[in-house]
This record gives C-alpha cells, sequence and structure tokens, in this order.
C-alpha cells in the first residue's frame, strides 16, 4: 500500500483540513467525475444521428459498446497502476488518454473509426473511474469524507441524467461530434488545476508491485470474442460458419489462459478466491444482468421514440429521466431499511418482479403510446434495477473478508460495465435481426422489432429472480452497516 493512502495532504496540524483547500481540490476531481460518467450514457440519443451522418446505423450500438468494453478492463488496471507509481501521474495519463480519444471520436469519419477510437477513449474512461474516487480518499481526511459523499454523489447523478438530454441537444442543434468534444474543455480545465495544485506523496520504494497485463488482455480477448459471437451468430454469419467457430475457440482458450494466469499471478485483476462464495458469484451475475437491462432501455427506448414515434432527439431523452431517477430514489431509500435491519435478500427479488412488469409495458408501447404510458413503466423499472444495483454490490462485498473489500469491489465493477456492454451489442444484434427484412417507412416492422428486444429483457429478469430466491443472505458485519450508511468509502483496487 502507498504511503498516498496515509495523512491526506490537506491536514492542518490540529488533524482538520482547509475546508477551501479541499474544495479547490475536489474542482477538478468533480469535473473529471461528471466527463467520464457524462460519456456513459451521452451517446444513447445521438445514435440515431451518428448512423444517418456516417451511413450505418446497423452497427451504432458498438459506439457504446466499445467504450464500455475497454473502459471495465482498464478500471481493474488502472487502480493498481495508481498504487506503483503514484496516482497523481496515472490520473493525468488517464486524463489525456480520454482527451485524445474525445477529440479523435469528435473527427471520425466511418462508423469503423469511431468504434475503435471510443475503445481508445474508454481505456483512459476506465482509469478515471476507478482513479477519481481513489484520489478523493486521499484529498479528504476520514473523518471529513462523509460530508463529502453527497456532493459526490450527486455529481454521478447528474452526468448519467445529463447525458442522454446533452446527446439530444448536440445532435438537434449543433452535431453530435459536440458529444465528444464538450470533453476538451472541461478536461484540460480539470487537467490544468490538477498539474498546479494537487500534491499527493509519491509511493514507497516498496510499494512498488506486479501489473497483471497477461490477465488483463486475455480478459479483453476473452470478453470481446464472447461478445462478437453472441451479436454475430445467426445474423451477421451463419452459426456454422468459420467465423462464429473461430469466435468460439478463442473463447474458450482465452478463458482457459485467463483462469490458469490468475490462478498463478502474484497480483492478480480478479484473484479467483473470491468465486468460491455462491453469494459473491450471484452478486456478481445479478450485477451483470442487471446493467445489462439498464442500457437496454437507456439505449434503445430513445431509439424507439425516434425511429417510430417520430420524437426529437432531446425528447426522446427526457424519457431517461424517469428511468434514472427510479434507479437512484430506489438505491437511496432501500440503503437505510438495509443498514437498519440488515436484511437485503428481498430486494433483489422485488427488483426483478419490478423490472420485469416495466420493461413488459414498455414491449407494448405503440406509435401512438401516450407518454405518460412510457414515463411510469420506466421509472417503475428503473426502481427495480436500483434495488438490484445495491443490493448486488452490497452482497458481494459482505461476502468477503473485510480486507478484500477493494478487491470485490473492482470485480463487482467489472461485472457491471461488462453487462452494459452486452447489453448494448446484444440487444443491438436483435433489433438489427428484426429489422433486416423490414421496408422503409414499414411502422409496423419498427415496431414488432422494438417489441422483441425489450420482451427478450425478461428472460434475463427471471433468471435474476430465480438467483435471488437461491442467493443465502449473509448476516452484514458492523462494517458492512458502515459502508451502507456512507460511513465508510470502498476503495477499488
Amino acid at each position: 500500500m502507498s504511503v498516498e493512502s496515509l495523512s491526506p495532504p490537506t491536514a492542518e496540524p490540529g488533524g482538520a483540513a482547509a475546508p477551501a483547500r479541499i474544495t479547490m481540490l475536489l474542482v477538478p476531481l468533480m469535473l473529471v467525475l461528471f466527463i467520464s460518467n457524462l460519456d456513459q450514457t451521452i451517446v444513447a440519443t445521438a445514435l440515431p444521428s451518428i448512423g444517418r451522418d456516417l451511413g450505418d446505423l446497423s452497427g451504432t450500438s458498438w459506439v457504446a459498446t466499445g467504450y464500455l468494453l475497454t473502459s471495465a478492463i482498464t478500471t481493474l488496471i488502472f487502480g493498481k497502476l495508481g498504487d506503483m507509481y503514484g496516482r497523481k501521474r496515472i490520473f493525468q495519463i488517464a486524463i489525456v488518454l480520454f482527451l485524445v480519444g474525445s477529440g479523435l471520436c469528435g473527427a471520425a469519419r466511418d462508423l469503423t473509426w469511431l468504434i475503435l477510437f471510443r475503445a481508445f477513449q474508454g481505456i483512459g474512461g476506465g482509469g478515471l473511474n476507478s482513479l477519481v474516487m481513489a484520489v478523493i480518499g486521499d484529498v479528504v481526511p476520514p473523518r471529513q469524507r462523509s460530508k463529502y459523499q453527497a456532493s459526490v454523489g450527486i455529481v454521478a447523478t447528474l452526468a448519467l441524467i445529463a447525458g442522454p438530454l446533452l446527446g439530444g441537444l448536440f445532435s438537434e442543434t449543433l452535431s453530435w461530434r459536440w458529444i465528444f468534444y464538450i470533453n476538451l474543455p472541461i478536461g484540460v480545465l480539470a487537467l490544468v488545476i490538477v498539474a498546479l495544485r494537487l500534491r499527493l506523496p509519491r509511493p514507497a520504494a516498496g510499494a512498488r508491485g506486479r501489473i497483471d497485463v497477461a490477465g488483463g488482455l486475455l480478459a479483453a480477448v476473452f470478453t470481446s470474442a464472447v461478445m462478437l459471437f453472441t451479436t454475430w451468430g445467426g445474423s451477421r454469419y451463419a452459426w456454422g460458419s468459420a467465423p462464429v467457430l473461430t469466435l468460439v475457440v478463442v473463447s474458450v482458450l482465452s478463458l482457459a489462459g485467463y483462469l490458469l494466469v490468475e490462478r498463478r499471478a502474484a497480483e492478480p485483476i480478479t484473484p479467483l478466491h473470491l468465486f468460491r462464495s455462491g453469494v459473491f458469484v450471484i452478486a456478481a451475475a445479478q450485477f451483470l444482468l442487471a446493467t445489462l437491462v439498464l442500457f437496454v432501455a437507456m439505449l434503445y427506448v430513445p431509439l424507439f421514440l425516434q425511429t417510430v414515434q417520430h420524437r426529437s432527439a432531446f425528447t426522446a431523452g427526457l424519457f431517461v429521466i424517469p428511468l434514472l431517477v427510479g434507479l437512484v430514489a430506489a438505491t437511496a431509500v432501500a440503503g437505510p431499511f438495509i443498514s437498519r435491519t440488515g436484511r437485503y435478500k428481498v430486494y433483489p427479488v422485488i427488483g426483478a418482479v419490478l423490472t420485469a412488469a416495466g420493461m413488459y409495458m414498455v414491449s407494448l408501447a405503440g406509435q401512438h403510446t401516450a407518454a405518460w404510458q412510457l414515463v411510469v413503466p420506466l421509472a417503475v423499472a428503473g426502481a427495480g434495477l436500483g434495488f438490484f444495483v445495491q443490493v448486488a454490490l452490497l452482497a458481494g462485498q459482505n461476502a468477503v473478508e473485510h480486507r478484500h473489500l477493494g478487491v470485490a469491489t473492482g470485480a463487482l465493477n467489472f461485472f457491471k460495465s461488462i453487462g452494459g456492454a452486452f447489453g448494448a451489442a446484444l440487444f443491438g444484434a436483435i433489433l438489427t435481426t428484426g429489422l433486416a427484412h423490414v421496408p422503409p417507412g414499414a411502422t409496423a416492422g419498427h415496431v414488432h422489432a422494438f417489441h422483441t428486444v425489450f420482451r427478450w429483457t425478461l428472460p434475463f429478469m427471471a433468471l435474476s429472480f430465480v438467483l435471488a430466491l437461491v442467493m443465502r443472505e449473509k448476516p452484514l458485519s458492523d462494517e458492512m452497516k458502515d459502508v451502507v450508511d456512507g460511513k465508510i468509502e470502498v476503495p477499488e483496487y
């Protein structure tokens, strides 16, 4: 562990930190937190504009998938790099990579390059996600962190909600390219303030460890191969075709290699001992499934509204707000009850039912469905997903020893990001297949294709329901009660 994790540089002699100095240091961190969270949702309402401009609507879901996939991998790596080489230096590198990727995305002239540049941007984005909270932990003394937690949560929530709105606004008034260019002035400002004002001790010589490069590469190969297999099989290529069979072989070999490397690595990305706990395995699966359905709703409801109901991109973005508000509200409500009672198993059971009911109602929408008939089901689905997100993270953390909390949190968030990537890619393939033989302007065919997309979320929620029933409820430890109350912050490693 580095000396950065010891007493924060803002502490005054009496142990208190100067609020003005903390605020000054938190400004660039909040800016970075805003743009990193913004980029997870800002493409949701811009995909139709991107597809029309670049002449390829069928592959636009990979604009979201590419970012989520690489950020999932690098989130696990950058935290370790920060421990080894100093968080400030690695944080600056992550910001630069993110900004370069943003500029390249805005300048892309065809969809293939845009997807590749989004993947590059995700490398930096993953670093931002893992390092912002760690740097805040360095800057703010432990006794004062709880009062800053609300600000952090508000910034992250505003970014998620603002994403679809800004994506629609830029697509209509300027250009979809501004969904990426907007990162540049904000990121440059944050980079300058970090360089001039942020002072963190360098890690001690003994803090140097090893980076599990092989594990990271094999994880990227495995997830990419599985994702391409599930999206190309039966649509772009026949199930028995050479490309699909090759992907199967690559998936199997890379998974075997990954398990072998992680078993022998001195400091593995995802320690396999975590998966000896059935509760942790179920929590990881629930996190993946919940995020999968969340991204289906965030990406394909706005697309449905623009394609079938011919609403503007900005208006379509408004419909994402009840989904995210429902999610945030359910998380906020569940936390105090879980802390007070120590019981949490019932929430994912309720969450599965609410999410499935909400998405089924969404799947009934047609060309002339009233706005409230979509807003209410989306809020219900969001509330259900909020129960999942709260409990999946909590149950997974509670299933491991306290000393492994950071590692477990990183692994769980990896599954969360992979769930979003799978949701974007897999359901994009389902939609493309459904629209393959629909003539332009055939509204009924488009409606049916979107109905298929939304109803395919129901089997995933049925699986989540079964997992919630069979999950053993392990009593909350005292440390985990403090985590739920926001008294303890769990860094990712």
